[in-house]
């Protein structure tokens, strides 16, 4: 109540400070107002740890909380930008082709709730149906049927209820493959003398059987006295032990793709007669995965060699009742997820090489990354004396740090930082998998000094400005004057993409510096323009590689997945469900991607037909007809 009372009060104030005169007052006011922003900024924030430790003081006591109860109404601000990006990013002449108008039974009525009068309506009758391509065509006709001064009196009414926008929809009857046809005759007694046959009205309609398919194999047996041994006829290929392929490709379809659990994965089978236990689908889900283990790591370093640019987030999951973190790396072509139980820089650079072994290189290189690292000198110094072109063993370098450090416990962020460095210029001159050269990710500080650039999501970046929240009218209209300001030069990056040029280059490098330029009066905006105009290089990747994307949101997509799959199961138990799920989960989303049937590649795989090609060979295949682009690259 408090805080709507002071934004009505200021409100009413803001009049008179937009029109006073004397500067050094207004000076003084605006950085009145600039404390008042940081006053209830910090109000909400302590009111918030407030609460939180009421909750946690109840929950000691035995008694709870106080209960989460989500508004009706959904909040004012959201953080997400999806909307402002893809205005930013749409194709305004394919955007006004889908745009017409037309006058039908919807939009009568509404004309009619805002009591336009039925005389007027009935003169517009005549154009019922009928679809106008563009305004200045709709306006004609009306203004033909009530007049040019009726016209102008309801145009905005009639523009806004008589205006529709086309789906894209693609017809899916062409791609629905008919299994059987079936006759459906006309019952002749009810035919007229002169009826004529017409041929046939196709009509196609989609249905899909389940039941079980249980077989005996009868295998012929023969057994020799001589030779002392049994010979029966062999299972054909796919079927071992109690289940066929099928069952086997179901179950990790059914998890990994659709998201059911166990119990309701053994519910469905039960329902159709299948005697099976809950144990059998747990071992089905995270055992006798070698091929797809293989698959995923052929695709990993398909997706890296076909590619200059990786998108690369993370999100935390959880192992046995602990914290750890999944790592997302894709491209156009693929998906992959990599389940650590940290999410530093070093982390990073071990899913970068797919989990081989870490090794360490002192050269120029590690020292330069030392040097922005600022690990004192004499550490520096004492490196210089180790081989330059000897890439060390992970026990190796820890036999020097030993010798480095005698205490353990000293300066262990010293000992941190001349791991990465070594092992950033190890990974730089390894050659067992392809290095990548630019990584879109957003600000975290595990992602950087990796490559040899990194491109910051713009999305990420416009989330810090949406995370604003003034409560005094002036900043709010100069807080949304510079988000509009923002999305308006990221479509000019975006048409940037199109169609790169020099010159646009230095217009666009021009523009950034004019945009972010901390000159607002409105302090916590000013602070953060100031810091993304230091990340000016990063956001402007995009400028010196016109194909690397301006967000990271495919990243977030498979982050996303992640979370979407805690839903329905919480947490994995141990080592190898994990691996499982990284993997399984790889190879559904890399599917999608390319269009893989993802049922019918498991159950090949799950069979030992292997007709199917692997995911590697057709991420080559389609990266040799086309480069890899972003999604929406022309």
């Amino acid at each position: 109540m408090v805080h709507d009372a002071l934004i009505s009060v200021l409100k009413r104030l803001q009049p008179l400070l937009d029109g006073l005169e004397n500067a050094p007052l207004h000076a003084l006011l605006s950085e009145l107002l600039n404390l008042l922003e940081t006053v209830l900024a910090e109000n909400t924030v302590l009111r918030q740890d407030r609460q939180r430790l009421r909750d946690e003081v109840n929950r000691l006591k035995g008694e709870q909380g106080k209960p989460d109860v989500k508004p009706n109404r959904p909040p004012r601000t959201t953080l997400s930008s999806e909307r402002e990006r893809r205005h930013a990013e749409r194709d305004e002449a394919e955007e006004a082709s889908r745009v017409g108008f037309k006058l039908d039974t919807p939009s009568v009525e509404k004309l009619k709730e805002h009591r336009i009068p039925d005389a007027v309506l009935d003169l517009l009758a005549s154009m019922h149906g009928t679809r106008y391509p563009d305004e200045a065509a709709f306006l004609r006709d009306v203004e033909r049927a009530v007049g040019a001064e009726i016209t102008r009196q309801y145009q905005p009414l009639l523009l806004k209820y008589a205006r529709y926008r086309t789906r894209c929809r693609r017809p899916k009857v062409p791609e629905v493959v008919i299994d059987r046809e079936e006759i459906c005759p006309v019952d002749a007694d009810s035919l007229p003398p002169d009826a004529e046959w017409k041929g046939y009205a196709d009509t196609v309609i989609q249905d899909v059987l389940i039941q079980t398919d249980n077989v005996k194999f009868r295998r012929e047996t023969y057994y020799s006295p001589s030779q002392k041994q049994t010979y029966r006829g062999a299972l054909p290929r796919g079927y071992v032990g109690e289940f066929g392929p099928h069952i086997k490709t179901q179950i990790l379809t059914f998890k990994y793709l659709n998201g059911m659990t166990i119990p309701k994965i053994h519910d469905f089978y039960q329902t159709l007669g299948i005697r099976i236990s809950r144990t059998y689908i747990s071992d089905r889900l995270t055992k006798h995965l070698a091929v797809f283990h293989q698959e995923k790591s052929a695709v990993y370093h398909a997706s890296l060699e076909q590619g200059e640019y990786q998108h690369v987030d993370d999100t935390t999951s959880r192992v046995n009742g602990q914290t750890h973190y999944t790592q997302i790396v894709c491209n156009p072509c693929a998906t992959l997820f990599f389940t650590t139980p940290r999410k530093d820089r070093l982390t990073i650079l071990d899913v970068l090489q797919d989990g081989d072994a870490r090794y360490f290189l002192c050269n120029l290189e590690a020292f330069r990354l030392l040097d922005q690292l600022n690990v004192p000198k004499t550490f520096i110094a004492a490196l210089q004396a180790l081989d330059p072109d000897r890439h060390l063993t992970e026990s190796e370098m820890d036999a020097f740090l030993s010798t480095l450090f005698p205490d353990p416990a000293k300066s262990p962020r010293h000992q941190t930082r001349i791991r990465e460095a070594g092992a950033i210029a190890s990974y730089h001159q390894q050659l067992d998998h392809p290095i990548v050269e630019v990584l879109v990710c957003d600000d975290a500080p595990q992602f950087k000094l990796l490559t040899e650039e990194i491109a910051l999501c713009w999305v990420h970046e416009g989330r810090h400005y949406k995370r604003l929240q003034p409560v005094v009218p002036a900043h709010r209209s100069r807080l949304d004057e510079f988000l509009q300001q923002f999305w308006a030069y990221y479509r000019r990056l975006y048409l940037y993409k199109q169609a790169p040029s020099p010159e646009q280059e230095q217009v666009l490098s021009a523009e950034f510096d004019t945009l972010f330029s901390p000159t607002t009066g409105y302090a916590a905006l000013d602070e953060r323009i100031t810091k993304s105009r230091a990340k000016k290089s990063a956001l402007l990747t995009v400028l010196r590689h016109p194909d690397i994307p301006l967000h990271n949101n495919p990243a977030e997509h498979g982050a996303r997945q992640q979370k979407r799959r805690e839903d329905a199961s919480l947490q994995t138990r141990n080592a190898t469900g994990r691996r499982a799920q990284d993997t399984m989960m790889s190879i559904v989303e890399t599917c999608k991607k390319l269009g893989v049937n993802v049922y019918h590649f498991i159950h090949d795989r799950i069979s030992q037909n292997f007709h199917m090609p692997t995911l590697a060979d057709v991420i080559r295949s389609k990266t040799k007809q086309q480069p890899l682009r972003e999604k929406g690259t022309k």
